[in-house]
C-alpha cells in the first residue's frame, strides 16, 4: 500500500527509542488502546431520494509513545481503524491508519516544535467532505508537516512564528486533489491578569495537483484578538480581522469562543468565519457554529450532547448540520462503554436536501504508563 513506510514509522522509532538506555530520558510514557464499534447508518450516501441503511463494525487500535530528554519531548504514535460494512456498496470496507511524529525544544525563553502527519479518512468526516447530497463517499489522504516557534520578548509580551506544508489526495469522485502552504506570525502581550490581546498575520498558498481548469490561489488574513479569563471556570477568546482571497474583496474574518468548566459540567461554545482548503477545488470561506455539552452523572458515568453548524461558501453555499447525544459509562480503570445516536443533515443550493441518523455502540480500553 502507499502508506506503508509512513505507517511503519513510528513503529521503527519506537524500536529505537525503547533500546536506548533509560537513563537517557528523565520520563517515558506508554498508551495502547483499543476500541470495537459497531453502528447502524439510515443512509450512509446521504441520498435525497432513495436512502438506504447499513450496519458497520469497527476495530481501533492505537498506540503513543512519549519520552523527555532534558529540554527535549518526542511523541509518536499510530491509530488504525478496520471497518468492515453489510453493503459495500453503499459504506466500502476500509483500512484506515493514522501516524504521527511530534518533537518539541523548550529554551530559556521559548520554544521551538515540529509535527509531522499522515491521515485516511472518509470524505464525509473531513471538512471538505461536506459535498452535495448524494455524492459518493471516498478516500480522504493528507500528509503533513508544520513548525513552530515562540519567544518571549519580555514578562509579558511574546512573539511566535508558524508554518506548515500539506497534501491531500482523494481516491476518486469530482474531488480535486491539492497542496497549501502557509507561514504566519504573532505577537501577544498580556495586559493583565484576565486579558491577553494579541494579532496575527497569515498567508496561505492553495495550489491544485493536476487540474487545468482549477487555478492556483492565496489569501492573506490579518486578525486582532482577545483572549480572557473571568474565573478559573469561565474563559474564551474574540478575534476579528480581515482576509482576500486572490484578487477577491476583502471579506471579514473572526468568531467568538467560551469555556464554562464546573465541578460536573462541561460547556464549550463557538462561532467564526474562516478562510479554508477545499476538495472542492481552491480556496473558500467558510462559516460554523459548535456547541458541545457533558455533564457527570456520578463518578463513572457522563452524558453529552454536541450540536454543529457549518457553511461552505463556494460556487454554491453548502450547508451541513450535526445533532448527537451520547452516554458513557467507566466499567474500570481500563474499560469504558459508550453509545452515541448522531444526525447529519446536508443541503445545496438547487440539490433536494438529505439527511442519516447513526446509532452506535462501542467498548474502549485504554492502558497508560505501561
Amino acid at each position: 500500500m502507499n502508506f506503508r513506510r509512513l505507517v511503519i514509522l513510528p513503529f521503527l522509532l519506537t524500536a529505537i527509542l525503547l533500546n536506548i538506555d533509560k537513563g537517557c530520558a528523565s520520563s517515558w510514557q506508554q498508551t495502547g488502546s483499543v476500541r470495537v464499534s459497531t453502528e447502524y447508518d439510515t443512509n450512509p450516501l446521504m441520498s435525497p431520494t432513495n436512502p438506504d441503511g447499513v450496519w458497520r463494525n469497527m476495530v481501533e487500535p492505537g498506540y503513543a509513545l512519549t519520552g523527555t530528554f532534558d529540554r527535549d519531548e518526542l511523541r509518536t504514535g499510530l491509530a488504525l481503524e478496520f471497518s468492515r460494512s453489510s453493503n459495500e456498496t453503499l459504506s466500502p470496507n476500509r483500512n484506515s491508519p493514522t501516524a504521527f511524529l511530534d518533537w518539541l525544544h523548550q529554551g530559556e525563553a521559548g520554544e521551538f516544535g515540529i509535527s509531522s502527519r499522515y491521515a485516511e479518512t472518509t470524505t464525509r468526516n473531513a471538512d471538505t467532505g461536506n459535498t452535495d447530497p448524494g455524492l459518493a463517499n471516498n478516500t480522504r489522504t493528507s500528509r503533513s508537516v508544520s513548525g513552530r516557534w515562540s519567544n518571549a520578548l519580555s514578562e509579558r509580551s511574546t512573539l511566535s512564528a508558524e508554518g506548515s506544508y500539506e497534501s491531500v489526495f482523494y481516491s476518486g469522485g469530482t474531488f480535486v486533489n491539492y497542496a497549501t502552504r502557509s507561514a504566519g506570525m504573532m505577537f501577544s502581550y498580556v495586559w493583565n491578569e484576565a486579558s491577553t490581546p494579541f494579532l496575527r498575520m497569515l498567508h496561505t498558498e492553495y495550489e491544485p495537483a493536476g487540474s487545468t481548469t482549477v487555478p492556483s490561489s492565496f489569501s492573506n488574513t490579518v486578525i486582532a484578538g482577545l483572549n480572557w479569563q473571568t474565573s478559573e471556570s469561565l474563559e474564551g477568546t474574540v478575534q476579528i480581522g480581515k482576509s482576500r482571497i486572490s484578487n477577491a474583496e476583502m471579506s471579514t474574518q473572526g468568531g467568538a469562543s467560551v469555556r464554562y468548566t464546573t465541578e460536573r459540567n462541561l460547556l464549550a461554545l463557538s462561532a467564526d468565519r474562516q478562510v479554508s482548503p477545499s476538495g472542492l477545488g481552491g480556496l473558500t470561506t467558510v462559516d460554523q457554529a459548535n456547541g458541545s455539552w457533558s455533564y457527570e452523572l456520578n463518578e463513572r458515568s457522563r452524558t453529552g450532547i454536541n450540536l454543529g453548524w457549518r457553511m461552505n461558501r463556494f460556487v454554491t453555499d453548502i450547508i451541513s448540520r450535526t445533532a448527537g447525544v451520547w452516554l458513557q459509562h467507566e466499567l474500570s480503570s481500563f474499560w469504558s462503554l459508550r453509545t452515541y445516536y448522531m444526525r447529519n443533515m446536508i443541503n445545496a443550493e438547487g440539490v433536494e436536501g438529505a439527511y442519516s441518523n447513526i446509532l452506535g455502540v462501542n467498548l474502549s480500553y485504554t492502558h497508560t504508563d505501561f
